[in-house]
């Protein structure tokens, strides 16, 4: 049982190292290599995650939840991966790959308040207010004085005026392709109406010289 935890632990060390060359690579703006990185960390913790002891401890933690520190600072390990990962994805402008890292990483960690913020980032970018402002909110619960969080506020006010703007053009676009058209119609019905008037007017003045009655049909009926 001991080799197994070190082992764990060797795997756990090896997870993290990769984890920071991730960071390193991502304070240099070497987004691609941190990425690159995080998934070789992930690869180790993954492996972590898969074994029987693990399982079992996923399945109690379900059931009843308890305390193992190797598990809970791999889960932790991971959380904090999968939110790095989403950071490096919004600055890439991957906003819905950007979601799914952020939900991974509040999967292993709900208190993990970076992959809150940085859903709440993507979610923004991406056009979803609602749920970013869920984010927000919860964000804003655990720390009302965070200046970051009051800027995000601030893009989703944006947001939302962009998206209120949008809304009105499209319908204003709307409603001069109807006029147009409405037009259009009009024209054509009032052409269509001088091309009877004068037929109408042109059967009435051969209709003077004819030797019928006005009373008498305009129309012969067919024969049985």
């Amino acid at each position: 049982m001991q080799n197994n935890n070190t082992n764990n632990d060797e795997k756990l060390a090896a997870g993290r190292q990769e984890k920071d060359l991730g960071n390193e690579y991502f304070k240099k703006g070497e987004v691609t290599e941190a990425l690159r990185h995080y998934h070789q960390a992930l690869l180790h913790l993954n492996g972590l995650q898969n074994n029987k002891t693990f399982a079992v401890f996923r399945k109690e933690q379900e059931e009843e939840p308890k305390k193992d520190p190797l598990q809970e600072e791999i889960m932790k390990t991971t959380s904090v991966i999968y939110s790095n990962m989403a950071a490096c994805l919004i600055k890439n402008q991957k906003w819905s790959r950007a979601i799914e890292c952020a939900n991974k990483a509040l999967k292993n960690d709900p208190e993990n308040t970076k992959a809150l913020y940085r859903r709440a980032q993507a979610y923004i970018n991406e056009g979803n207010t609602t749920r970013a402002r869920e984010d927000l909110e919860k964000l804003t619960a655990k720390n009302p004085d965070d200046a970051a969080i009051k800027r995000e506020w601030y893009n989703l006010k944006l947001k939302d005026k962009e998206q209120d703007e949008k809304q009105r053009r499209d319908l204003k676009g709307m409603f001069e392709r109807k006029w147009k058209s409405d037009e259009k119609e009009g024209g054509e019905e009032k052409k269509s109406e001088n091309k009877d008037d004068k037929y109408t007017s042109t059967t009435s003045a051969a209709g003077g010289s004819s030797k019928l009655s006005s009373m008498e049909p305009r129309f012969v009926e067919l024969e049985d």
